[in-house]
């Protein structure tokens, strides 16, 4: 019997992981299948199960991948850029356009569904740290660049406004949702830019005297 190539097994591989994603959305963890995921992947059980032993494997590794190719991604867009501003506006619009959709398969808003999950599920769980993990990584590099050069203020608390940032980015995608038919990508963005430009105002201001300071 030949051997399948590499290159058919990540194309086979991936296929299953897109049709998973479009299932979940639709349906939520609990009420989507693999027979659901077989009907939309045009494959076979066998194929299913030779790749992925669980549903709930085929969910963590759906939800990674998304968040792996969306931070490749998202390098791509800021590597031309130049000035701090112009990555952080690059990067939240990156954010909100990824939000329903993502290389033609469903966008981050699929996570509703793993925060749903993740209290009951330890797997689940973990794989949503290992996302916010990275994300608020490439936020703090790109913080940390700016005050390098000096574009923004250097007693910024880099990890907790990378953190606290991330957590508002997220409760968009709760808005997002809440929104339904009126929703209007352009109006998040508005709300996160005015959050950004008060920080980029911030350049040369003297550190806030506060309660946590």
């Amino acid at each position: 019997m030949p051997r399948i190539s590499a290159d058919r097994e990540a194309a086979v591989r991936e296929r299953i992981v897109h049709a998973a994603m479009e299932v979940f959305a639709e349906k939520g963890y609990h009420r989507a299948t693999i027979a659901d995921v077989v009907r939309r992947a045009g494959l076979s059980v066998g194929a299913i199960y030779t790749h992925f032993p669980s549903k709930e494997a085929l969910f963590l590794q759906s939800c990674d991948m998304v968040s792996e190719q969306a931070l490749q991604e998202l390098a791509a867009r800021l590597a031309p850029l130049t000035t701090t501003a112009e990555r952080l506006h690059a990067a939240l619009v990156f954010y909100i356009d990824s939000m329903d959709e993502f290389n033609g398969a469903p966008g981050q808003a699929t996570l509703i569904s793993a925060w749903a999950e993740a209290d009951a599920e330890p797997g689940v769980r973990e794989m949503l740290v290992r996302r916010r993990e990275r994300l608020v990584g490439a936020a703090q590099l790109l913080l940390s660049e700016g005050v390098a050069r000096g574009e923004l203020p250097a007693w910024l608390d880099v990890d907790a406004f990378a953190r606290g940032f991330m957590a508002l980015l997220d409760g968009l995608i709760l808005q997002r949702i809440e929104a339904g038919d009126a929703y209007r990508p352009a109006e998040l963005l508005r709300r996160a830019s005015v959050v950004m430009d008060v920080l980029l105002a911030s350049g040369a201001a003297q550190r806030p005297t506060t309660a946590a300071s």
